[in-house]
């Protein structure tokens, strides 16, 4: 008993195709643009539906046929697809996107950052210093880190999780579609071939004929005499750049054959010949650049202490100054209660004291 799908139609039947279905199929399986993810434990490919009619109407098959056309509009390339989609060659996926996690780091900005005390301040400049001459020092490395970077965002892609879309039908849209039909390439094909029978003319090498034998022997022995001569090259050529470079005391730089040891084609390995260079005046100028850089960072550490403590002194002289004009207004209220406390209070003479007055006589 064959299996059969929801349809009633055994899958036997379904997958079964014609010439020309089987050849369009592979023209689009192989030439229509896909995306490799994981499905269900398997690697697979995936492909969305209107780049696939493109690509079937931009064939030899539609649009840039010679003489008559099997498809004379995009809408016949579209309906012969779902055709092909009855045979379960692909099945429709719904395609999900992880989404990306922005870690926002709140409260940390420089520009938030609000110092009262002078001695903040200096911190800030501290800081700011520093700054600048890690970045000095870095801007050597900037490429570097920048291609890792670029490896590490090629690396880093978005991760696609596929899951079966309930209705299985072929849509003109960028729905995904998850290609089954995985044919063998005729070049693959080829390569199997000859591999195998590579390996059943090695094991009958006792059967050859000798001057087949002997023919191979000299091939093999020029072989091994070629890589022990690259060997031994690529040996000669560290020691002698060696010798050079500590004879020189690190002014003369010469590779013989520098792409001998790197990874690279056959006849780049060989070019170029050698390579020369002379570090003497850069060395010195490097020294030089440091040592400037060092008094630089001498003056500046310097100034800022210089700064420092000319703030400190007006900090202290401010608060001296402020307690003896608190002191001088104390001293000076004090000597004022005792001023008035010193002063002798005089009452107004009673009339036993004073002699009797006379009263002048009142006018009638």
């Amino acid at each position: 008993m064959s299996k059969r799908n929801q349809k009633g139609v055994s899958t036997e039947d379904a997958v079964k195709m014609t010439k020309e279905q089987e050849d369009i199929a592979k023209y689009i399986r192989f030439n229509c643009p896909t995306a490799t993810t994981m499905f269900e434990g398997n690697e697979v490919h995936y492909f969305s539906g209107n780049k696939a009619v493109d690509t079937l109407w931009e064939s030899k098959y539609g649009n840039k046929a010679k003489k008559d056309a099997m498809f004379k509009t995009r809408d016949d390339c579209f309906h012969y697809i779902c055709e092909l989609n009855s045979k379960q060659l692909f099945f429709r996926a719904k395609k999900l996107v992880a989404k990306k996690k922005e870690n926002k780091d709140k409260g940390n900005d420089s520009s938030a950052e609000v110092t009262k005390s002078p001695k903040g301040v200096v911190e800030k400049r501290n800081k700011k210093a520093k700054e600048e001459e890690t970045a000095t020092e870095a801007e050597g490395d900037e490429k570097e880190v920048k291609k890792d970077e670029k490896k590490d965002e090629e690396k880093k892609k978005k991760k696609v999780k596929l899951l079966v879309h309930e209705v299985q039908a072929f849509v003109d849209d960028k729905d995904v579609y998850v290609w089954v039909f995985d044919p063998t390439p005729l070049m693959k094909k080829i390569i199997g071939v000859l591999m195998l029978v590579g390996t059943i003319v090695g094991c009958l090498f006792p059967l050859w004929p000798v001057w087949l034998r002997q023919g191979v022997y000299y091939v093999s022995i020029t072989g091994i005499g070629c890589f022990a001569a690259i060997i031994v090259t690529a040996i000669l050529r560290t020691i002698l750049f060696g010798i050079i470079y500590a004879v020189t005391f690190g002014k003369h730089k010469l590779w013989v054959l520098p792409n001998l040891t790197e990874d690279c084609g056959v006849l780049e390995s060989f070019q170029p010949w050698y390579t020369y260079e002379y570090v003497g005046d850069e060395k010195k100028e490097a020294k030089k650049d440091k040592k400037d850089k060092k008094s630089k960072k001498e003056k500046d550490s310097d100034a800022e202490e210089e700064e420092q403590d000319h703030i400190a002194a007006e900090q202290e002289q401010k608060e001296e100054e402020d307690d003896d004009a608190e002191k001088n207004s104390q001293a000076s209220t004090d000597d004022n209660y005792e001023k008035i406390e010193d002063e002798e209070i005089s009452a107004p003479p009673s009339p036993s004291d004073d002699a009797p007055r006379k009263r002048r006589p009142a006018k009638v």
